[in-house]
C-alpha cells in the first residue's frame, strides 16, 4: 500500500521533527506497518523531491522542438526561438532517435528515466571501493573512521568516499554494495537513521517532580561514600527486559528480574523488593536515566529511601558506572533475547560472574571484594559500639551474682 503525496509528506515532516512512530500514525491515519515501511525503505532519510533545473528542457520546450522539426526547421532555428543553445537542441534530437524518429512525449519520458534517483553509487561502479569500505565496516568501524582512513591511505580522490555515502548506502534497504544488512556492524545496530531533533514525548509515562542530577550530594561524584547506586534496563526481545544496579563506589552488581516487563509500575514494585534486601545505610540514593519505566519514582523513593536523580536529556555517561557495566552484561544478556525465559537464580549467576572478576578500577580487587568487606567493616563497627554501649551500662549498673552465673552459662 502506497501513501498519498500530501500523507508521505506529513510522515517525513514528523520523523524529521523528532516525532515517535505512534504519533506520527496518529496523525496520518495511515497503516503503522505502511508508515515504518516507507521510512525503513530510505533509511529514515527522505530522497530528494523530483525537480527540474533550471536549464533542463521542459516538456512544452520538446513540444516546441518536435513542431519546428516537423516543419523542416534547422536547430539553430528552433534554438533561437526558445533561447537556448544550438547544441542543446543538436544533442537533444540526436539523443532520441535523429529528426525523423523525434518525439516530444518519447523523449520527456527518457528524460525522466535517465532523471531518476537515486543513481549508481560510487560504491556500486567501484567493486574494489565497496570491498575494501565493507572489510572495514565488519571490523565495527564506524562510518567516520572508514572515510578517515581512506583519505590518508589513498591520494587519489576516486578513490574515497565520504562518511555520509557510506551511511546512505547502509541505510536504503535496496542497496546490497556493502552486504547484506550491514547496518549491524554500526555501534547502534540501527537500519535507518533517527532524526537528530529531540524525541518528542507522545505522553505516555510521563515523568513529574524529577530531582536532578546536579541536586546530588558531593560526595556522590567523588565516590567517597558507599551506599549510591545507578541503575538503567537492559533491554531484550521486548517486552522484556532487566534491571540493572551498581553501587559506585565498589562497582557491585544486582540483576533485578522484571518478568512481567518494564511497565513502571511493574519496575517499582521489583526494585522496591531488591532494595529492601539492601541494608538501609547502603541504599542511600539511586541515579538513572530518563526512562519512562521510573514514572513511579517518588513512591519507589517512599518505600526503599533512596532518593532517586535522573540524568540530564540524553546523557547516559552522567551514570558511566552503570553504562560500562551494561556492555559488560550483552555477553550474556542479547539483544535479541528473551530475558523472560531467565530465572532470578539465573541474572544471580550472570551477576557472580561479572561480580568476582578482579578490576583494575579496583586495584585488581573484585567487586565482591569491596562490597563484602564494607558490610563487615560496617557489622564489626556496629558490634563494637554495642559492646562500648554495654560497657558503659554494666559500669554503671554491675549485674548481680544470679545474672554474672546465669551470663557465665
Amino acid at each position: 500500500m502506497a501513501l498519498v503525496e500530501s500523507v508521505e509528506d506529513r510522515v517525513w515532516a514528523g520523523w524529521r521533527a523528532g516525532e515517535s512512530l505512534r504519533s506520527i500514525v496518529r496523525a496520518t491515519g495511515a497503516p503503522r506497518e505502511t508508515v515504518r515501511r516507507v521510512l525503513v525503505a530510505h533509511g529514515g532519510i527522505r530522497p530528494a523531491p523530483r525537480r527540474r533545473a533550471p536549464l533542463r528542457l521542459s516538456a512544452q520546450d520538446r513540444e516546441a522542438i518536435s513542431r519546428g522539426l516537423a516543419a523542416g526547421r534547422s536547430c539553430r532555428e528552433i534554438a533561437a526561438d526558445l533561447g537556448r543553445s544550438a547544441s542543446t537542441i543538436s544533442r537533444e534530437v540526436t539523443r532520441n532517435g535523429g529528426r525523423a524518429a523525434y518525439r516530444a512525449v518519447d523523449a520527456e519520458t527518457a528524460a525522466l528515466v535517465r532523471g531518476r534517483r537515486p543513481q549508481t553509487t560510487k560504491l556500486a561502479l567501484d567493486p574494489e571501493l565497496a570491498q575494501a569500505v565493507r572489510a572495514r565496516l565488519e571490523l565495527d568501524w564506524s562510518p567516520q573512521q572508514i572515510a578517515a582512513w581512506l583519505a590518508r591511505s589513498r591520494p587519489d580522490p576516486a578513490q574515497r568516499v565520504s562518511h555520509e555515502t557510506i551511511y546512505r548506502t547502509l541505510y536504503t534497504a535496496a542497496r546490497r554494495e556493502l552486504g547484506d544488512r550491514p547496518h549491524r556492524h554500526l555501534r547502534t545496530g540501527r537500519p535507518m537513521r533517527q532524526p537528530r531533533s529531540a524525541r518528542r514525548p507522545d505522553g505516555r509515562g510521563r515523568l513529574r517532580n524529577m530531582t536532578s542530577i546536579h541536586a546530588r550530594p558531593d560526595d556522590v561524584a567523588t565516590r567517597a561514600v558507599a551506599g549510591h547506586w545507578e541503575g538503567d534496563l537492559v533491554m531484550g526481545r521486548r517486552p522484556s527486559a532487566v534491571a540493572t544496579l551498581v553501587e559506585r563506589q565498589t562497582r557491585y552488581l544486582r540483576l533485578v528480574r522484571l518478568p512481567e516487563g518494564y511497565r513502571s509500575e511493574h519496575v517499582r514494585e521489583q526494585l522496591t523488593s531488591e532494595l529492601a534486601q539492601i541494608p538501609a545505610w547502603m541504599r542511600l540514593s539511586l541515579t538513572w536515566d530518563r526512562g519512562r519505566e521510573m514514572a513511579e519514582h517518588q513512591e519507589l523513593t517512599a518505600a526503599s529511601g533512596a532518593a532517586v536523580y535522573f540524568c540530564d536529556p540524553r546523557s547516559p555517561w552522567q551514570r558511566g558506572t552503570n553504562e560500562n557495566t551494561n556492555r559488560l552484561l550483552r555477553q550474556y544478556l542479547g539483544k535479541s533475547a528473551d530475558l523472560r525465559s531467565l530465572t532470578q537464580h539465573d541474572l544471580d549467576a550472570i551477576a557472580m560472574r561479572i561480580n568476582d572478576r578482579p578490576r583494575r578500577v579496583l586495584g585488581w580487587d573484585s567487586a565482591t571484594d569491596r562490597y563484602q568487606r564494607l558490610i563487615r567493616d560496617r557489622y564489626l563497627a556496629d558490634r563494637l559500639s554495642e559492646g562500648s554501649t554495654s560497657e558503659t551500662h554494666s559500669a554503671i549498673h554491675p549485674p548481680s551474682s544470679a545474672e554474672h552465673v546465669a551470663a557465665s552459662h
